[in-house]
């Protein structure tokens, strides 16, 4: 049977120096380790409380989002709602709540919204102003097809372009790449660069096998040869 260990032979143990190490390092720094408790306890109240007001955020900004596209569809009972109203409801969500998602969504909205009632310069500018605010967004080439249609309806089919190139280096993977490949090319026909237009053309076709752009993409081909 082993023998007890005596209170010497305690002291000399190196995990009880090390622990009375440490005890006596506390006692002498406690004050500092109170401060540093405090300001983790503030940190994470803090954490909670931004938290819990995000949700808020988001939860108002979402209400209105969703009272904006039930005045476009005129869903809400006895309204008599509105694109003018609904572009308003937008307007407010981008304004109030600009951290949340429902803002990025209302931005979209709004541009699609301006440009449908013929307001093309705001259409352009909400647009231009999801490209400037949120470049790497969840709609960033559907807002980059908005700009680059206003700016075809404005006149500047080179301004349109070139939209489009700088949205298409970025989101090549985007759901909307056919469509904004198809676009440009259509622009590069109206700027008189065939041989830009038949290469985005031909990359459509390869791309997107088996889609109504690609079956579009073969139309112009034909007719670019045929010129």
């Amino acid at each position: 049977m082993a023998s007890a260990i005596s209170k010497k032979e305690i002291r000399r143990n190196p995990l009880a120096e090390w622990v009375g190490a440490a005890v006596r390092f506390v006692q002498t720094h406690r004050f500092a380790f109170v401060a540093a408790a405090m300001l983790v306890a503030i940190g994470v109240s803090g954490a909670a409380f931004y938290w819990y007001y995000q949700q808020r955020q988001e939860e108002e900004a979402s209400r209105i989002l969703g009272n904006a596209f039930a005045a476009i569809r005129k869903e809400q009972p006895r309204a008599t709602g509105n694109s003018e109203d609904a572009a308003k409801l937008f307007q407010e969500v981008v304004k109030q709540f600009p951290k949340t998602g429902s803002a990025e969504e209302a931005l979209i909205a709004l541009g699609n919204v301006q440009y449908e009632a013929g307001q093309i310069d705001e259409a352009a500018a909400s647009f231009d102003q999801y490209l400037r605010i949120l470049p790497r967004g969840r709609f960033t080439l559907q807002a980059g097809l908005g700009k680059a249609y206003a700016l075809e309806a404005k006149g500047d089919p080179q301004g349109a372009a070139q939209t489009l190139s700088e949205v298409l280096e970025r989101n090549k993977q985007d759901p909307l790449a056919g469509e904004a490949y198809m676009s440009l090319a259509r622009l590069y026909e109206i700027l008189k660069k065939p041989d830009d237009a038949t290469r985005l053309y031909g990359q459509v076709v390869e791309t997107y096998p088996q889609t109504r752009w690609a079956q579009n993409a073969l139309q112009r081909l034909t007719a670019l040869k045929a010129n």
